[in-house]
């Protein structure tokens, strides 16, 4: 494997990486209670979307790449409008551990690279 890029994310502990169905674009979520969108292959940041009241601990993309699904350490599950970054939807109370259980329409697996996520605020990237 080659060593492609390293991104900074700037959001504390990364809790997990997700490319979108397509493999174009990748999700972080972090203990700094942040999503962010990004291009993996410029390192750019696309969009932050903030809202929730504590770390976000995983953020799934929907079939379409119109929304995104995110969940919190504070109990709450956030829609959010891709374009415009708004929470289409905020689920409060869940109980126990949230985790979005979103599929891709074309069950592949993705990504087309490797991410190394570390206990750093960094994410690595390999081809």
């Amino acid at each position: 494997m080659k060593h492609l890029a390293t991104i900074d994310c700037q959001q504390g502990a990364v809790r997990s990486v997700r490319y979108n169905v397509d493999g174009d674009y990748c999700l972080t979520s972090g203990s700094n209670k942040t999503v962010k969108l990004w291009n993996p292959n410029t390192q750019k940041c696309l969009k932050t979307y903030s809202g929730h009241g504590y770390e976000v601990m995983e953020a799934r993309g929907s079939c379409d790449n119109s929304l995104i699904v995110s969940c919190s350490m504070d109990k709450t599950v956030v829609v959010w409008d891709v374009s415009t970054g708004v929470p289409q939807r905020k689920l409060r109370h869940h109980v126990g551990e949230t985790k979005t259980k979103l599929k891709t329409a074309t069950q592949k697996t993705f990504p087309p690279k490797k991410v190394s996520l570390r206990p750093e605020k960094f994410i690595y990237i390999y081809r």
